[in-house]
């Protein structure tokens, strides 16, 4: 992103919606494809918008990635180049307009991480260095383990003196997030489809979409597909990496341990207010591993990590399947027609509430935006 098209979204950003949007009035039949975190997100901002919208999904909303997701909202490390950064910085900004519009649970106590590997940790330094060179960038600092101490008096940092402190993060509850958007897409007139497996496209052009789905077809004016690790199924295409895993273990509600969420060595997790304990590997899952290996090896880490004696008493072991884009940036904008849209990324949990906003400003208006530029499909062909 260069400097004029940063002013350019500056400006952009002081004008109230009201006068970026072009107010267009004619009602648009849309279906969103996939019902977690994205797609919810945006088929809750298109319902807000008088469209005649429709959310299918194959499984339960937020059954897929979203629902075993570590949940962490943040800005920082490793969001590179600064037009990425710079969206995911506005994302948080969104979760905290969407949080009062449908009272959300998340925790904006910020998260501390660090490393006990040398290079690692002075990747990390260099990291917050980069941030800070960024035209715009969310409060960080590097503190020492006497203060991460007083934030964290359960934490063992092990007298670690480069801990990043990143004040803005937050961490959510996904699948309380679904759902509720997902009561507002019906209150609000929209449809709400599942079991519904998209299956292929049968017709398509700049005018309208025809899909086949496991309960008959479908049509619409724009088609969104937010289906995560099947895009390149959907559409014989290969714009993703191949998945990798990720363990995590949700616990049963526990005593107060943990205030923010801590990245540490070999785990990150974060308590959310019921007392669950959210905890997430660095690595990524051997898939050979029982689910009780995945238990006793996360739990040794945990140990490591926390003043606890205690083993984690773990109410589910999730393994997720990332969606992570060849280049690692997000996927948004029409895939070869204007009735065909995309919208698949990993950060996803960071990235819903501002995708959700600009796709349906995209979609209803017509009005390209700046911030995605950098993201389109069209890159990869």
């Amino acid at each position: 992103m260069n400097r004029r098209d940063f002013l350019k979204i500056l400006g952009l950003l002081a004008l109230s919606p009201k006068r970026i949007y072009s107010q267009k009035n004619k009602t648009k039949d849309i279906i969103v494809v996939g019902a977690g975190i994205i797609g919810s997100s945006i088929a809750y901002e298109l319902s807000k918008r008088r469209t005649n919208v429709t959310l299918i999904d194959k499984n339960k909303p937020g059954s897929g990635c979203s629902g075993s997701s570590f949940a962490w909202i943040n800005a920082t490390y490793p969001k590179e180049p600064y037009s990425y950064n710079l969206f995911s910085q506005l994302g948080i900004n969104a979760f905290h307009l969407m949080e009062k519009e449908l009272s959300l649970d998340i925790k904006w106590n910020g998260s501390l991480e660090w490393s006990s590997n040398i290079k690692d940790q002075n990747k990390l330094i260099e990291s917050i260095k980069k941030l800070k060179s960024y035209p715009k960038f969310p409060p960080t600092e590097i503190i020492g383990y006497k203060k991460a101490e007083e934030l964290e008096p359960n934490i063992k940092f092990k007298s670690n003196k480069n801990i990043i402190f990143s004040k803005s993060d937050g961490a959510i509850d996904p699948k309380d997030a679904i759902s509720k958007m997902i009561r507002r897409i019906r209150a609000n007139g929209g449809l709400v489809l599942y079991p519904c497996k998209f299956e292929r496209i049968l017709e398509s052009n700049d005018s309208f979409t025809k899909i086949k789905t496991s309960t008959g077809v479908l049509k619409c004016q724009n088609i969104i597909f937010c289906n995560g690790t099947e895009l390149d199924d959907s559409f014989g295409t290969k714009f993703l990496k191949k998945p990798r895993p990720g363990v995590i273990i949700k616990t049963e509600p526990t005593r107060s341990l943990i205030n923010s969420i801590v990245y540490g060595p070999q785990i990150h997790a974060h308590q959310q207010r019921n007392g669950q304990l959210i905890i997430g590997e660095q690595i990524t899952a051997p898939l050979k591993e029982s689910s009780k290996n995945h238990l006793r090896r996360i739990n040794k880490h945990f140990k490591n990590m926390v003043k606890t004696r205690n083993d984690l008493n773990a109410s589910q072991i999730l393994v997720g399947w990332r969606p992570i884009p060849k280049d690692d940036l997000p996927i948004i904008g029409r895939f070869k027609n204007k009735s065909i849209y995309l919208a698949v990324m990993h950060s996803g949990i960071s990235l819903a509430a501002i995708v959700g906003s600009l796709v349906t400003q995209e979609i209803v208006d017509e009005v390209d935006s700046l911030l995605l530029n950098d993201f389109r499909p069209s890159r990869f062909f």
